[in-house]
């Protein structure tokens, strides 16, 4: 597979990594208000911080390719997090549904990730912290998966 090299299409690509680390925070952050357990809401503050340090990492990586990044997520993102909102007044458990999102939402993150690496041909200095903040999303996807109580978090 040829990787597409054009400068405009790899910020573009960068952009929407940046989007949706903006909409994850944001999932995050509503999800500290409607969990139960301290223990999930440390887990989600974490989460909501490493995003927001994600976010950071992008927006440098855009202004060194002379992109203004976006400072805002996606409608996308809105409509999750109102699924969320609504999935939550409707469940017995809702720290398991924010989890099951959680690991949803996570998912996707590494599935763009994964897809934006093979597609777009990222300076070794983009692949370094693309790679590192998907190894974070895939440590996230395996110890929310292991989750099967939260006691034992």
């Amino acid at each position: 597979m040829v990787k597409i090299k054009d400068p405009k299409s790899i910020a573009n690509a960068l952009k929407e990594l940046l989007e949706k680390n903006h909409d994850a925070g944001e999932v995050y952050k509503d999800g500290i208000e409607e969990a139960e357990s301290d223990l999930l809401k440390d887990f989600i503050l974490t989460q909501a911080s490493q995003r927001a340090r994600f976010a950071k990492e992008l927006e440098r990586e855009l202004y060194q390719l002379d992109e203004v990044p976006s400072s805002y997520g996606t409608f996308q993102g809105t409509l999750e997090r109102t699924w969320m909102d609504i999935r939550t007044i409707f469940v017995d458990n809702k720290d398991e549904a924010i989890l099951e999102e959680c690991l949803r939402g996570e998912q996707e993150s590494a599935e763009e990730y994964e897809r934006a690496i093979a597609k777009f041909d990222f300076s070794d200095d983009v692949l370094i912290a693309l790679n590192g903040q998907l190894d974070e999303i895939k440590y996230t996807i395996n110890k929310v998966s292991n989750i099967k109580d939260l006691e034992t978090y």
